[in-house]
C-alpha cells in the first residue's frame, strides 16, 4: 500500500485527543502532511511536535494527488472553511469530514462535499469494535436498546452499525413522565432501535435481542442474557466475548485506550473504545475504501434535528431531506436565518 499523505483542518479537542493518536498508529501507512487552523502555533501530542498553518496560507498546489483532508472544525465555521477549500481541485483529494457534517440552516453548503475523488464522515460510533462480537452472540438481530448509551445523532449511526441497516425509515421521540425522553427508530431491514436518554456511559448499557437470545454489556439481576464482556490481559483490554464469540484487538488498538478500572463495562470504556474506532475507520479511508457515507451523515444530522423539535421523521416525507424539493427548501430557510 502506498503512503497516504493526511492534512488536518482544525486543532481542537477531537484531533489533539482522538484524530491524531489515531493517524499515527497506523504508522508507515500515513504520513501527516499539515495541520491548518486559525493562527499559528506549536502543538505537541504523544510526543510529536506540530506546526500549525493559518489556513488563510493554503495554496492549492501544497496538496499532492490521493492527499486525504480531515476536516474537524466548529459547526458554524465548516461553512467558511468548505468554501476555502474548493478553491483547490477536488477531484484529486479525499474528504474525511466530522459529524454532523453540516447543520440544517448550512444545507445550502452541501453541494461542496462533491465533486471530491472520495468524502465521508468520521461517525466513528459505526465501527465500535465490540459491535462485531456483540452481533455473532445475537445471531440476526432483531432490536437494539441503548439504555443511556448514545447521544443524538451518533445513536442514529450506532443502531444502523449494530442493527446491520443502511437507513431509517421512520422515528419518534417520546417525552417520559421524569422529563427524560426515549427515541423510537424503525430501519430500513425491519429491525427496530431504542435509544433511551440522557447518555450516561458510567451507568448506561447496551441490549441486543437476536435469534440466539438477548446479549448485552451489563446484566441485571434476575436478567437471562448473554454478557458481552471484556477480555483482560495484565489489566488492560485485549478484546471482547460473549457466548462462544470473541475477538481480539491489534497491538495498535490496545495502546490507544485510556487506563480503564478493570470492572468497567464495554459502554463505560466508550472514550477508549472510539479512539480504536476512529483508527479502524482511518485505515478505511488509507486504504481506498471511504468512511461513513456522507448521505448517511448528513441523514443522522436531520432526523436528529427534526425529532428535538417537531417529534417525528419518515422516510420520503416532507422532512427527508435525501429529496432534492427538500434540501433547497431547507437550504433557502438557512439561507434567510
Amino acid at each position: 500500500m502506498s503512503l497516504r499523505r493526511i492534512w488536518i483542518v482544525g486543532a481542537g479537542k477531537r484531533v489533539r485527543e482522538t484524530a491524531l493518536p489515531a493517524f499515527t498508529s497506523l504508522g508507515r501507512e500515513v504520513e501527516i502532511a499539515g495541520i491548518l487552523a486559525r493562527s499559528a502555533r506549536d502543538l505537541e501530542v504523544g510526543g510529536h511536535k506540530y506546526a500549525i498553518r493559518p489556513l488563510e496560507t493554503l495554496r492549492a498546489t501544497d496538496f499532492g494527488q490521493d492527499d486525504i483532508l480531515y476536516v474537524a472544525v466548529g459547526k458554524d465555521a465548516l461553512p467558511s472553511v468548505l468554501t476555502a477549500l474548493s478553491r483547490c481541485d477536488r477531484s484529486r483529494l479525499e474528504l474525511l469530514i466530522d459529524t454532523p457534517v453540516l447543520k440544517i440552516k448550512h444545507l445550502r453548503f452541501a453541494p461542496l462535499l462533491e465533486g471530491w475523488q472520495r468524502a465521508s464522515v468520521a461517525e466513528d460510533v459505526a465501527y465500535l469494535p465490540w459491535i462485531e462480537t456483540l452481533r455473532a452472540a445475537a445471531g440476526d438481530v432483531r432490536s437494539v436498546t441503548f439504555d443511556r448509551s448514545a447521544y443524538a445523532y451518533h445513536g442514529l449511526a450506532q443502531s444502523k452499525a449494530v442493527c446491520g441497516a443502511d437507513r431509517i425509515v421512520r422515528a419518534r421521540r417520546v417525552k417520559t413522565a421524569d422529563g427524560t425522553s426515549r427515541r423510537e427508530i424503525e430501519l430500513s431491514n425491519g429491525t427496530r432501535a431504542l435509544v433511551i436518554d440522557p447518555r450516561d456511559y458510567s451507568r448506561g448499557r447496551v441490549i441486543v435481542e437476536g435469534s440466539r437470545g438477548r446479549v448485552t454489556d451489563r446484566v441485571e439481576s434476575g436478567e437471562n442474557a448473554i454478557a458481552l464482556e471484556i477480555v483482560l490481559e495484565s489489566g488492560r483490554c485485549v478484546g471482547f466475548r460473549a457466548g462462544g464469540s470473541t475477538s481480539r484487538l491489534a497491538d495498535a488498538e490496545i495502546a490507544l485506550q485510556n487506563v480503564d478500572p478493570s470492572s468497567s463495562t464495554v459502554i463505560a470504556r466508550m472514550e477508549s473504545m472510539k479512539r480504536i474506532a476512529f483508527r479502524r475507520l482511518a485505515a478505511e479511508v488509507v486504504a481506498g475504501r471511504g468512511g461513513y457515507p456522507i448521505a448517511s451523515g448528513l441523514d443522522d444530522m436531520a432526523v436528529d434535528w427534526f425529532l428535538e423539535r417537531l417529534g417525528s421523521w419518515r422516510y420520503g416525507g416532507a422532512l427527508d431531506i435525501r429529496r432534492p424539493v427538500v434540501r433547497v427548501l431547507w437550504g433557502a430557510i438557512g439561507r434567510l436565518g
